[in-house]
């Protein structure tokens, strides 16, 4: 579950991961996938994203402040609206890698292809929410050992 205090430790982990990579940077952006908006002339999607999306900000407030990271390193996140739409979310996971994401939390609606891309990418990705329960378990984390 999102609010779960094993998620986050979950979320700090990668995090400490991340601070180990080859990559030298000062601040790790996070892509965060969410769907929080509606398409024009969609009124059924629910958008989940506007009640999980606070959590983040949290999580990373209180790593930045409360549980550094090695070196003085900081956690950053950039925001990709999915909309709920598979397409739009393949498409947003792309456009985040070119943006030199250090790994992704999200999509919550679909995750296999998207966690075969961050895969791909050498990225982290954390998914929460899937309709996908346990049958593919990189749905839940899509780690590639790679170089760590």
């Amino acid at each position: 579950m999102i609010g779960s205090r094993s998620f986050w430790h979950l979320v700090v982990l990668i995090c400490a991961g991340l601070s180990r990579c080859i990559c030298k940077a000062d601040t790790f952006t996070v892509g965060y996938l969410t769907g929080s908006e509606r398409r024009p002339g969609n009124e059924d999607y629910h958008r989940p994203g506007l009640s999980i999306s606070g959590a983040i900000t949290l999580a990373v407030d209180e790593i930045n402040h409360l549980h550094p990271l090695v070196d003085g390193h900081k956690l950053n996140f950039t925001i990709a609206e999915t909309y709920g739409d598979e397409e739009e979310s393949i498409l947003q996971v792309a456009l985040l890698w070119t943006q030199n994401i250090a790994g992704y939390i999200g999509p919550q609606e679909t995750c296999v292809h998207e966690a075969k891309m961050a895969s791909g990418f050498n990225l982290p990705m954390i998914s929460y929410v899937s309709r996908i329960r346990f049958s593919f378990p990189w749905c839940r984390l899509s780690v590639s050992i790679g170089e760590w």
